[in-house]
């Protein structure tokens, strides 16, 4: 008997399980006896495990709405309704790009200029500082610091941390020496012309007025992408526009004509998809819009927020789901990363992979 093993412990231990289907992944990461392959190191991810899984199953949906993209759209097809034309769009599948403003101070702005310069996304939204930091980048650098650099000494210094990032002062007093006639123009147009000016409307015409290919917005005017900023004012811009109400009154930012604008450009589009980096105003705006059509047929979130607080932020897809923003059969993935490190990675095996066809026709200066 003392040498017998209890049969509750046998039991628990040596339960026997049940066959799992024979077409299930199996889990295998790469091989390294293969030699580097960085495309295969990525393909592999897909059967690593854990958000290297999830990262794998982005790739793919985003893969997908570039196929879905590629496909040619009939007249009439998805542009039911008495819209404008610039609501519609001539892709199989219209993309929704979103990211928070620290992606753009960070080097993933040159990630997301590459998609805006090649016009591989249709409609763009971030807050305030992701419309600002491009311009400001325009026209001094930004700077890699430590998260740990106390912000007394750098306050003192006249140094802002963004994380790990440092942007001295000075390229905020440039920003408004750069900004404050164009807002004088503006109002001036808006007082002579009848310019009725919205924050899509502003970030045109700034991306016009910065005339440098470095900027997200510049590419976003070349190629006529429109930009949602709804929040536009907290930020520096909102910063200057309080000045500017002080210098010289009256200027005015219409949102109701912009989300008649973003609304429109989901509702008449044959197929939509979301790729939204970060979350808050950004991650909601886009699924807001397609709310408008019964939701989105493709979605990528990359962000790092828990959904135990019952915030939109940390959200997984499937409540987005409950709300009609998007579509009960889609397939859509969460990756729970932090964006600087999967964002370029994503790029390099979905745009940039398929840049020839993507870009194919694209018009040179």
């Amino acid at each position: 008997m003392a040498d017998r093993v209890p049969s509750v412990a046998l039991e628990a231990v040596l339960k026997p399980s049940c066959d799992l289907p024979e077409d299930m992944p199996k889990i295998k990461g790469y091989d390294f006896n293969q030699g580097v392959d960085l495309q295969a190191v990525l393909k592999s991810y897909i059967t690593t495990g854990f958000q290297a899984s999830s990262l794998g199953l982005a790739i793919e949906e985003i893969n997908l709405m570039i196929e879905k993209r590629l496909e040619p759209v009939e007249e009439g097809e998805g542009t039911e309704g008495k819209e404008s034309d610039e609501h519609r769009s001539q892709s199989g599948c219209t993309i929704f790009l979103g990211y928070t403003s620290n992606l753009i101070s960070s080097g993933v702005r040159e990630s997301i200029r590459y998609l805006v310069e090649h016009k591989m996304v249709d409609v763009v939204v971030t807050t305030a500082g992701g419309i600002e930091e491009d311009f400001i980048k325009c026209l001094a650098h930004t700077y890699l610091g430590e998260f740990s650099l106390p912000g007394k000494e750098l306050r003192m210094r006249g140094i802002n941390r963004i994380g790990n990032l440092l942007v001295p002062n000075d390229n905020y007093c440039k920003f408004e020496d750069w900004l404050m006639p164009i807002l004088d123009q503006m109002l001036l147009e808006q007082k002579t012309e009848g310019t009725r000016w919205t924050p899509s409307k502003m970030i045109h015409r700034l991306g016009k007025e910065i005339n440098n290919p470095d900027s997200v917005y510049y590419w976003a005017y070349k190629n006529n992408i429109p930009v949602f900023s709804p929040a536009l004012t907290d930020g520096s811009l909102g910063d200057m526009l309080y000045f500017h109400s002080y210098k010289n009154p009256g200027l005015v930012l219409d949102i109701v004509e912009d989300i008649r604008r973003i609304n429109s450009q989901a509702v008449f589009a044959k197929r939509t998809g979301m790729i939204i980096l970060g979350a808050g105003l950004v991650k909601h705006h886009i699924c807001n819009a397609n709310l408008m059509r019964n939701g989105a047929d493709h979605a990528v979130f990359v962000n790092t927020g828990q959904e135990f607080d019952g915030s939109d932020s940390g959200a997984r897809p499937d409540e987005a789901v409950s709300w009609g923003k998007i579509k009960m059969d889609a397939k859509p993935v969460k990756v729970y990363a932090e964006a600087s490190l999967v964002f370029p990675l994503i790029v390099a095996q979905t745009f940039a992979l398929h840049a020839d066809k993507l870009t194919a026709g694209e018009k040179t200066d």
